[in-house]
């Protein structure tokens, strides 16, 4: 998962792998997902933000290597592209974009507008793929106008962490509402826990905000993205809550608590609490191994819900081999693909079938019913880059939640259509 993750290096590299695939461009059974592997060949490319020489990038290859294996007649390059979004748009621009490629649930509304993407209805139905396996509030952050664009290669949602011997300290439970949150951090700051931190670390940016606005029933938009929201009691008493909780120092961003994101205020334990998504797990064994802490699913106030940050496996709409990329496609988002791609937790599985070969994520897997894709509606990028510099104003003392709110909804309305 590339999102959300500011310690994630991202290399840039070309990693070309013969692989064989079978579609044909008119052949293929229509009892299979794809075609068989004798009837096509060709050379497809695939791209995305992965580093060969990063843990994502050794799972990457080893996708690849057992679709060389099963479809031994088309070739993958695979590269590597950073920064994503904007190498993305070059390659839109001059016209030749790779055959099936990332895309953010965040960038979907703006590429799949603009007629880049390629829609895969005929071939779901053609080749009887199903999507049923897969969770669908997932999938359907890559539907647009009632046809589907992407699927879904993982996810990764936001679940509660606490250090379990400072819970231990002040003889907690884990909280499940805001009330009990408040309590405990409470307890916690009473009792000089951490000493020299906060109870709880809390990033300043709305892509953690928001899961405390969904939780109180409140939104930034309606749910056909056509109207802003943001101006609602709802949306206005879940930021009082969580701006609140730091400036009554109960919480601390990453940069009072002297760490460079919120995991890492969790394991030099300069806070006991923080809302981070599964990504936290390795980099708390790589780096802090010896801080003990346990994964919750997240508190809840009028509801329950979390963010869930996911990316699609999607086929450029100029795509000249879409046979070869509909095969190379649904074999990495079928079982076999992403049993590979997730057996290390970096990224959960999309599909409900595909049962994780590590541990320690059972919170973060029974929250994916209820997660929330991180997206809005097309022209939005603006629109959250002015509601994280007010909230970051907001903490800061120089902007009031109200005239937050104001600015947020000004900007949403001027985005839409």
């Amino acid at each position: 998962m590339r999102k959300r993750m500011t310690f994630v290096g991202i290399g840039c590299l070309a990693i070309v792998v013969a692989v064989a695939a079978g579609i044909g461009g008119g052949g293929g059974s229509a009892a299979t997902a794809a075609p068989t592997a004798r009837d096509v060949t060709g050379s497809i490319t695939l791209a995305g933000w992965t580093s060969g020489g990063s843990t994502e990038g050794q799972l990457l290859r080893q996708v690849l290597a057992g679709f060389k294996k099963k479809y031994p007649k088309i070739n993958v390059t695979y590269t590597a592209l950073d920064p994503y979004q904007q190498n993305m748009l070059a390659q839109f621009a001059a016209r030749k974009p790779p055959d099936v490629f990332y895309v953010d649930s965040n960038d979907f509304p703006d590429w799949v507008k603009q007629g880049l993407l390629q829609p895969l209805d005929s071939y779901m139905k053609k080749y009887k793929f199903s999507t049923k396996p897969f969770y669908p509030r997932l999938l359907n952050a890559f539907k647009y106008k009632g046809k589907t664009y992407g699927f879904p290669k993982g996810f990764s949602p936001l679940s509660m962490e606490i250090n379990t011997s400072m819970l231990a300290r002040v003889g907690g439970k884990a909280p499940t509402t805001w009330a009990q949150l408040r309590a405990l951090a409470q307890r916690m700051k009473a009792a000089n826990i951490p000493e020299g931190g906060r109870p709880i670390c809390l990033q300043p940016e709305w892509a953690r905000l928001l899961a405390f606005v969904y939780q109180n029933k409140g939104s930034l938009l309606n749910s056909s993205k056509t109207k802003a929201t943001v101006v609602t009691p709802a949306v206005r008493d879940a930021v009082n809550f969580y701006v609140g909780l730091i400036n009554s120092g109960l919480a601390g961003t990453q940069q009072q608590l002297g760490a460079g994101w919120c995991g890492e205020a969790l394991g030099k334990e300069k806070a006991a609490i923080t809302f981070e998504g599964n990504w936290i797990m390795p980099f708390m064994a790589e780096q802090f191994p010896s801080v003990k802490y346990r994964v919750y699913r997240m508190v809840k106030n009028k509801q329950a819900a979390t963010l869930s940050f996911t990316v699609s496996y999607s086929m450029a709409k100029a795509s000249k081999n879409k046979a070869a990329a509909w095969t190379l496609l649904t074999y990495l988002v079928g079982k076999p693909g992403m049993t590979t791609w997730t057996s290390k937790g970096l990224e959960l599985p999309s599909r409900k079938d595909v049962k994780l070969k590590v541990g320690g994520r059972t919170s973060f897997i029974r929250d994916a019913p209820i997660g929330r894709p991180w997206q809005f509606a097309p022209g939005f990028s603006k629109v959250m880059t002015v509601a994280n510099n007010e909230l970051t104003a907001v903490i800061e003392g120089k902007q009031t939640v109200n005239g937050m709110l104001a600015k947020v909804q000004e900007a949403a309305n001027e985005a839409l259509p």
